[in-house]
């Protein structure tokens, strides 16, 4: 499906303090992830319209907009994440979907969802089941799309943050996962092995172009050989708070 929107929201300045669930913090330049931010926004804007929502500078990890809605055909479903901190991101998006013309569903109030546990391809969603994610929230996203009908795969995850911190979709249909955080493999059909951790998170642009951390330059050099075009960008700051090109952006296409 043809890219048309990307929605971004501008790194908080606070966004050092955000969320970590499986690596240690460290130091994060605000500055450069800002730049950081802004040269993966051009990026888009080669593909897509991107849209900036509202920034929200008090919410740490409000620049991983990905995580607030899960976006399938004409519906968003509004996620409602784990933790009480991250609640307050949803609001603005929401009102920004229902600007794009999008019907809005909502999940119960006792379940839990964030979108990066969602991975979408064909017709088919790999939703992951993770410290974010529940099986009650799972169930209501089907309800919420259940006018399309779409096959939902529940994968279990134990060493990443979310199923695409893991686990990327390429253009061809098959899928890219680094060993050491990785579902297993039964779950994804014509599954490759990256290289580098950062090598697992890839963001479709077109039928053949992929937008990768330059982080990971050997995965990177494998997709090229295998006739991928691949575009890299820097991502270090981001990656530092467990994000990536994924979680950057929620997708619009048709």
């Amino acid at each position: 499906m043809r890219l048309v929107n990307a929605l971004v929201r501008k790194p908080s300045p606070k966004l050092e303090n955000g969320l970590l669930t499986h690596m240690a913090r460290q130091g994060v330049d605000a500055d450069l992830a800002l730049a950081q931010w802004e040269a993966y926004c051009d990026i888009l804007r080669d593909w897509a319209e991107v849209i900036e929502v509202e920034p929200a500078p008090h919410q740490a990890d409000s620049v991983f907009i990905e995580d607030t809605a899960v976006v399938y055909g004409d519906t968003a479903v509004i996620a409602k994440p784990r933790f009480p901190s991250r609640q307050p991101e949803t609001v603005a998006v929401e009102q920004t979907l229902r600007e794009q013309g999008l019907k809005i569903k909502h999940l119960a109030d006792w379940g839990y969802l964030e979108g990066g546990d969602i991975l979408k391809y064909d017709g088919t969603i790999w939703a992951g089941l993770s410290t974010r994610t529940d099986l009650d929230g799972l169930d209501w996203l089907k309800r919420g799309l259940s006018a399309y009908e779409p096959t939902v795969v529940t994968v279990p995850m134990q060493h990443a943050l979310n199923l695409k911190s893991a686990v990327s979709a390429l253009p061809d249909g098959t899928f890219i996962a680094h060993p050491k955080a990785a579902p297993p493999e039964s779950y994804f059909p014509g599954y490759r092995r990256a290289l580098e951790p950062q090598g697992s998170r890839v963001l479709i642009l077109d039928g053949e172009t992929i937008l990768m951390s330059e982080t990971a330059t050997e995965t990177a050099a494998m997709l090229k050989a295998e006739g991928f075009n691949v575009i890299t960008t820097a991502m270090t700051e981001l990656e530092q708070c467990e994000g990536g090109v994924t979680s950057l952006s929620i997708r619009i296409r048709e």
